[in-house]
């Protein structure tokens, strides 16, 4: 009998009889092949030119395996992906070959010439095989990829292989549209899979941007029209003039590293979009007096439907479906208007507004008529019909100041007063407005200054009079 086909024999006896004692899981024994494992697979350097004296490349491929390798040599590929490939030789570099080495090393030099087309070329391996425990060829690896340094978008674990400076890297600069569903794009921002279709409309600005995803952030994607009556371009945008088809192309240049890419769309463009309009009609003046209070607000109708109003004032009232909730007495402003439509313009805004009445209430405020500022500090004291808190504020900061109710006196000059209450939802706001003459001098606090006077006579008759002289028909009196 084969002894290799006893071997097999024997070992799936030994699996038969472990599955009837129970399926236990036997590992593999020391004289099974095994398939040898990666270390490292790296290209140097990450860019090469064909047109210098040395464009050369360095090959390392590091492989293990704990019962040796068989392989002494191995063939590279090395491919831009499309039509180029070049085979490059790699050997052992243990001398003389040591077959049971665990850990071999293969190296190899490619020298480019310069009828290698520029471009990004990666490297993969021919399999690798180990050997069996008893020396024989065992099983091959998988095709390994190599790395290398190469930072380039697009390039990277590559090799960059320029011919004057230029890579021609034929890489996808740009992502899109995403209004074109007869071919369909994956991208990486998610905001791309949301995007609303573009309005292709007179008067409409078409950017590119928001509709193509850009691969290369060092690239600036670019737009050219191509039907100059219906659309123009300023080299990075659209814009849509006339009814028609409009064709255009989005692009980016070519430059040292990546080859020129557009995409070509022809579009309709149809009449401007409109912007609608709508009237709100009135609303009579309420009274706050049975606060909060629920009023039907105006039926208000657009092309889109029913127009549902903002609060430009929801301390006093606030919408709720077709009707208008009022929770404090004053000015109530309602915003109507509707947002822009593939179809239709924002319109504007318009308001409504109406009053909501409150109580009125008084406000009683006197002070003296001067002070002298020596007095420095005076109490102030007002009170209100509705019984609310009075607050007390100086219109002149630089002559008096205002701490609660309490009136600092800073200089000379007319100090202006303001005593306030506030009101609340059902009662109005009032405020009344005192002047006090601060005075260098100490007059009598609450009483006028004492003027010059004079007595005058008529029909022997006498009668004082303030001032310097007598009132017309009247004589001084000596």
């Amino acid at each position: 009998m084969n002894k290799n086909r006893f071997r097999v024999e024997k070992v799936g006896s030994i699996a038969l009889a472990l599955v009837a004692l129970g399926g236990a899981f036997q590992p593999a024994r020391a004289d099974d092949p095994t398939v040898p494992t990666l270390v490292s697979f790296t290209l140097s350097p990450n860019s090469i030119e064909v047109t210098s004296n040395e464009p050369a490349i360095s090959l390392d491929l590091v492989v293990h395996n704990s019962a040796g390798i068989y392989t002494t040599q191995t063939l590279i590929t090395l491919t831009d992906g499309a039509s180029n490939k070049v085979l490059i030789p790699i050997a052992r570099t243990d001398s003389p070959i040591n077959p049971g080495l665990e850990t071999v090393e293969f190296k190899g030099t490619y020298r480019a010439t310069s009828s290698l087309p520029a471009g990004v070329y990666r490297a993969t391996s021919a399999p690798i095989y180990g050997l069996t425990s008893t020396g024989a060829q065992g099983f091959a690896t998988q095709p390994f990829t190599a790395t290398s340094t190469a930072s380039l978008v697009g390039a990277t674990n590559g090799i960059l292989i320029r011919n004057g400076g230029d890579l021609n890297f034929a890489y996808s600069t740009f992502t899109g549209p995403t209004f074109n569903t007869l071919t369909p794009h994956i991208f990486t921002n998610p905001k791309y899979s949301s995007t609303a279709l573009p309005i292709w409309k007179v008067g409409e600005t078409f950017n590119p941007s928001d509709y193509y995803e850009i691969n290369v952030p060092s690239l600036s994607l670019k737009a050219k029209a191509t039907t100059p009556t219906v659309c123009t371009s300023d080299g990075t945008k659209i814009k849509l003039i006339a009814v028609g088809d409009c064709s255009f192309i989005v692009y980016t240049d070519k430059t040292m590293d990546y080859q020129y890419k557009e995409d070509t769309e022809i579009v309709s463009v149809t009449a401007a979009r409109t912007k609608p309009t709508f009237s709100v009609g009135t609303i009579s003046t309420q009274s706050s007096s049975t606060l909060p209070l629920s009023i039907p607000g105006p039926l208000v109708y657009s092309p889109f439907g029913l127009v549902t109003p903002v609060s430009a004032t929801p301390a006093v009232c606030y919408p709720v479906g077709s009707y208008v909730t009022i929770i404090s007495g004053g000015t109530c402003t309602l915003n109507y208007s509707t947002p822009e439509s593939p179809s239709y313009l924002a319109s504007d805004v318009v308001p409504l507004t109406f009053q909501i009445t409150r109580a009125a209430q008084t406000l009683n405020f006197t002070v003296p008529t001067s002070l002298p500022i020596s007095v420095k500090n005076f109490v102030l004291n007002a009170t209100a019909s509705s019984g609310g808190l009075v607050t007390f504020e100086s219109e002149t900061p630089v002559i008096c100041s205002v701490t609660g109710n309490s009136l600092k006196l800073l200089q000379a000059g007319s100090c202006q007063l303001k005593a306030l209450q506030a009101g609340s939802g059902t009662i109005s706001p009032v405020s009344v407005t005192q002047s006090i003459a601060l005075l260098t001098n100490s007059p009598t606090v609450g009483r006028d200054i004492a003027v010059k006077k004079v007595v005058c006579t008529r029909n022997g008759k006498s009668k004082t009079y303030k001032g310097t002289k007598c009132p017309a028909g009247y004589k001084m009196k000596k």
